[in-house]
């Protein structure tokens, strides 16, 4: 009776601590290894115009995260292979803070092949969705503006040398030489602007911050005051800018509208110039 106690007493104890451990296991299953995504930049098909520093990123159309380029991405994957969706983004009105997915650029779909605890280097491709609708504010192609002064000291003018120029025979520019010196420009001719997003795209070289605005015109009787959206600080090298001017056209709905160029001498600075090239309105 003893012995045979003893052997369901041991037995007992066995099937107990068989069962805290498969419930260890069960509460603390092993934990998957990532494939590691490591992205350093969007390439654009057609031009180098663009300034995508965001990534949004999915895996099997499950969101993993917004990053900020160049970023390595921890993906849990689901099968030896699967879909990787990867979102380019931009920095609205040139603030970094409020980064969006351009509703304009096209997602770049490819196939993720599992390989736990490796990088992958990939570099995802974009271009403009076909339904995409581009309105020529100006080009500055062969000196010609499509702006006028509208105040200030200065205005801009149409330059042409290689060095001031990013893509073309021309762009425009903004020479200040005193301290005194200012440039208001608007668009010579109003341009519509249809409900839906909208963005005014643009290349630029500067050495001055500048400021961009929009003005409403009903008909030929009414115009709103300039509205100024944002402001742009100087940078090195030729950067590209998207101007969301959507909320402005949903509370000033109207029959066309103005963009304005303003920009003026900083204080201790005794000479700058704004370089400024490509300016497109975008929308569907």
């Amino acid at each position: 009776m003893t012995k045979l106690y003893s052997r369901l007493l041991l037995l007992t104890s066995a099937s107990i601590a068989l069962f805290v451990l498969w419930g260890c296991n069960a509460i603390n299953p092993k934990e998957k290894i990532p494939t590691y995504v490591h992205i350093d930049s969007f390439i654009f098909e057609g031009t180098t115009s663009h300034e995508i520093k965001h990534i949004w990123v999915y895996y099997n159309n499950n969101p993993i995260g917004a990053f900020d380029l160049p970023a390595t991405v921890p993906i849990i994957t689901s099968g030896a292979t699967g879909s990787l969706e990867i979102a380019p983004g931009i920095s609205i009105n040139g603030r970094n803070e409020r980064p969006l997915t351009y509703p304009f650029y096209k997602l770049d779909v490819s196939t993720l092949t599992e390989q736990p605890g490796k990088i992958v280097y990939y570099t995802p491709k974009t271009r403009y969705f076909d339904s995409v609708k581009f309105f020529t504010i100006s080009e500055f192609e062969a000196g010609i503006t499509k702006f006028s002064r509208w105040g200030g000291t200065t205005n801009i003018i149409g330059v042409t040398a290689d060095s001031l120029t990013f893509e073309g025979s021309g762009s425009g520019a903004v020479f200040l030489v005193s301290a005194a010196d200012s440039s208001i420009d608007s668009t010579t001719t109003p341009f519509v602007i249809n409900p839906g997003a909208a963005f005014i795209e643009f290349d630029y070289n500067t050495t001055v911050p500048f400021i961009l605005g929009m003005q409403a015109n009903l008909g030929s009787l009414y115009s709103s005051s300039v509205n100024y959206l944002a402001g742009v600080l100087p940078n090195t090298g030729w950067k590209k800018f998207y101007l969301n001017v959507t909320g402005f056209i949903s509370q000033y709905p109207a029959d066309n509208y103005h963009l304005y160029i303003k920009t003026s001498m900083p204080t201790g600075q005794t000479n700058g110039r704004m370089l400024i090239d490509n300016i497109k309105l975008v929308t569907f």
